[in-house]
């Protein structure tokens, strides 16, 4: 097979210069192997990549993103390091254009611009009031004055005519690159800095998409006012030519890409077939575009934007590109971009560089304004500043990147953090509430089968017209497919969008028959949170508070079958249950499912008797499970059996919280005296292989346990040695005895953690 040849120009004369080498040791002399177009391009993506790789390892210690290394990994592949210092290596490996990581980044922009549109949501404007729209429109016509003022920052000793126009002209190009906001660039960063869930997120988000739909009008209808001025005719083709353009992908296209998402079986994914072939129209509209004298990325972002956000063709779409985009396409564009950069032209030429001051002094006015129109729509000092940084960091195409977005990451984690708006300065547990007062219980369900069991735990939660239950459901679905997270209102008739197969609607139906069962008992509320997975635990922590909730139940991140077999182990899920754990403004319970019957049919099982045990060591987890065990034990039909294990010395450890145990137990044998459904048994042990000995030969006989985390203290003689063989600290020393896989019988556990009071929340800063 004859090796494949390209053509290059070397000295004005053409050659033919094979693109594949025939190794390392066949080099001719005088020759060398990376005038070879394949072998070249093999070579530098390894250089960049192995680079941005070793800067990032360093950088990621100082909360800097992987951005930021790319940038640098540009610069110095650039002029200004290698170019200066190894000019004969630098122009063997980067010649002065490059077709390939040109051709591969104009790619990744068009998709990048594409996959943006599907991820945006235009309704996110309506959904958090006149703030995001006031801040964002006023954002826009500051950023348009300060533009069109640029011709009166130059001074008046230039000298005027066609030369100040030109430099006028490029200056307010580049001083619009400078302080626009953009809505792509926003949700990134939002994205790295883990705050897209947030009460300030959800304002960035809206405020600038405002911005971008602004801008966007603004940029057609000065286009046309241009070509306008150049030619009547070409105006008007231009207006014709567009209208149809955009006619069509409002038209003919949404109503393909709907056809598609309507044909698919519901709960199945896309055809990769209509993926590929949505791709290839994107780079067929782009081409169009650019032909009729449009930006060759409206297109693709018009027809994002008409692709329904959070549908099956968009999740596919995500699913199959987004990865080699944002990790291969995205950062070869910001390398070669940074690439071109000469920081020693630039320091060597400052003085003479008016426009770059010029775009500076505009960009400050622009975050001092951005700040003042926050302080003007009543958002506090210190979330304006961050709100100021966010919506003016740099995206991947502005030159002040590495100054900004950079500098911005450390700074806004410095001034914002989301759990400052759910800081509880009351006692929110089931401990301090009152005993026949209404307890309200956020519960979250994944799965089906969560919502299931922790319906069977509220039925026998005492529910009863003189101590009624208040159940806000919580349905949990991973955000993939756009940058809006939402926070669905099921009682408001809003309904998830994506699809009529939505994942939480069964969750939805099995909270509303808890409400059908105890009408006049139970007040059902239904919400169901989008957004990924990492910051989940916002819309949790958020919602609790907002609804004043005494304990969350949240499901446990392992799932066994009806033969005991564990079926599944999502770690995500349990690194949501620990920062919930950590930031929750109230009691949070993990309900550990373990029982054998599964599927909607258990919620109709029903049994006479509902077993439950209290394991209690001491402590305000302790004290918490045992408080709801109570409550439940008020049920004429759970049988409720309190274990206490006592240390030769526990009293001695703390006096204080052995004082307020000692006080709920006497609440425990008032209520033992008015029933005989509850049984108290103290066992006196010497370390926790006396406690889990105990304890194992107790759980067959149980259809719940509700054990606290722990104790909060110096560990408890009765635990002593547990926590060394601890696999899930999050549950604590029983709870993790009981989650283990030595542990084989249908028995469901409660873990329970007491509200922990918290301060406002501080930054650390992390080095290693």
């Amino acid at each position: 097979m004859e090796t494949p040849k390209i053509l290059l120009n070397v000295s004005g004369n053409c050659q033919n210069v094979p693109a594949y080498s025939n190794g390392i040791w066949n080099v001719a002399h005088g020759e060398t192997i990376l005038q070879h177009s394949l072998v070249r391009f093999h070579v530098q993506l390894l250089a960049m990549f192995l680079l941005s790789s070793s800067f990032h390892l360093l950088l990621r210690r100082f909360h800097l993103s992987r951005f930021t290394s790319e940038i640098l990994t540009g610069i110095v592949l650039g002029p200004a390091i290698m170019g200066k210092y190894f000019n004969n290596a630098s122009s063997k490996l980067f010649p002065p254009y490059e077709e390939i990581i040109i051709s591969l980044s104009k790619f990744g922009y068009v998709l990048f611009a594409f996959l943006a549109g599907v991820r945006m949501d235009p309704t996110l404007i309506g959904k958090t009031g006149r703030t995001a729209f006031i801040l964002g429109f006023m954002s826009s016509v500051t950023a348009f004055i300060i533009i069109e003022s640029t011709g009166f920052l130059f001074p008046k000793g230039l000298k005027t005519g066609g030369s100040k126009n030109a430099k006028v002209m490029f200056a307010r190009i580049y001083m619009a690159c400078m302080i626009q906001t953009q809505f792509v660039g926003v949700s990134f960063i939002l994205m790295q800095l883990k705050m897209i869930n947030s009460q300030l997120g959800h304002i960035a988000l809206a405020s600038s998409l405002v911005n971008e739909l602004l801008r966007l009008a603004f940029g057609f209808m000065s286009g046309f006012l241009f070509t306008f001025n150049v030619s009547e005719r070409a105006g008007v083709q231009t207006i014709i030519f567009s209208l149809i353009f955009v006619v069509l992908i409002l038209t003919l296209m949404k109503r393909l890409m709907f056809v598609v998402v309507r044909i698919t079986p519901e709960g199945q994914p896309v055809k990769e077939i209509y993926a590929t072939v949505t791709v290839a129209t994107v780079f067929l509209i782009s081409t169009w575009g650019d032909s009729i004298g449009l930006n060759y990325l409206a297109g693709p972002l018009i027809l994002g934007l008409v692709l329904p956000a959070r549908s099956p063709l968009a999740e596919i779409l995500i699913a199959k590109f987004d990865t080699i985009v944002s990790g291969f396409l995205l950062p070869l564009m910001a390398m070669l971009y940074a690439s071109k950069v000469n920081l020693w032209q630039i320091m060597k030429e400052f003085d003479s560089l008016l426009i770059f001051k010029i775009s500076l002094i505009g960009f400050t006015m622009k975050v001092v304004a951005t700040f003042f129109l926050a302080k003007f729509c009543k958002i506090p000092t210190r979330h304006a500043v961050a709100l100021a940084l966010i919506l003016n960091a740099k995206g991947i195409n502005e030159l002040g990147t590495l100054g900004s977005y950079s500098t911005f990451r450390p700074l806004v984690k410095m001034l914002y953090h989301p759990a400052e708006h759910y800081l509880s300065y009351k006692k929110m547990s089931v401990e301090h509430a009152s005993g026949d007062a209404e307890l309200k219980i956020l519960t979250c369900a994944y799965r089906q089968e969560d919502a299931v069991a922790a319906i069977k735990l509220l039925e026998y939660s005492n529910p009863t017209q003189e101590s009624p239950l208040s159940i806000h459901g919580l349905c949990l679905e991973e955000l993939v497919s756009s940058f809006t997270p939402l926070l669905i209102n099921h009682q408001l008739g809003q309904k998830n969008s994506s699809s009529k197969g939505s994942r939480s609607q069964p969750i939805v139906d099995i909270f509303r028959y808890l409400k059908s069962e105890h009408k006049k008992s139970v007040q059902v509320q239904v919400f169901t949170a989008i957004s990924p997975l990492k910051q989940m635990h916002e819309d949790i922590c958020w919602l609790s508070f907002n609804k004043s909730c005494s304990l969350i139940v949240l499901p446990f991140h392992k799932k066994w079958n009806s033969k005991g077999k564990m079926v599944s182990n999502n770690n995500d899920l349990r690194n949501l249950n620990i920062k919930v754990l950590e930031l929750a403004p109230c009691s949070v319970g993990i309900l550990i499912d373990r029982s054998r019957a599964h599927g909607l049919s258990s919620i109709f099982i029903t049994s006479a008797t509902y077993r439950v045990a209290t394991i209690f060591v001491g402590g305000p987890d302790d004290r918490e499970a045992l408080a709801y065990a109570l409550r439940m034990a008020r049920c004429p039909k759970v049988h409720l059996t309190v274990v206490r294990f006592i240390g030769h010395d526990d009293h001695a450890h703390q006096r204080w919280q052995f004082m307020i145990d000692e006080d709920l137990l006497r609440r425990l044998r008032t209520e033992m005296s008015g029933g005989s459904n509850i049984n108290y048994i103290e066992k006196t042990v010497r370390d926790g292989s006396d406690t889990s000995s105990t304890i194992k030969s107790i759980v067959g006989d149980l259809d719940l346990i509700m054990v606290g985390r722990s104790s909060h203290g110096t560990e408890s003689e009765a635990l002593s040695g547990l926590s060394e063989w601890t696999d899930l600290p999050e549950l604590g020393p029983i709870g993790d005895l009981l989650a283990s896989e030595d542990t084989t019988c249908p028995v469901s556990v409660l873990v329970v953690q007491q509200q922990i009071r918290k301060e406002s929340p501080k930054i650390a800063w992390k080095f290693w």
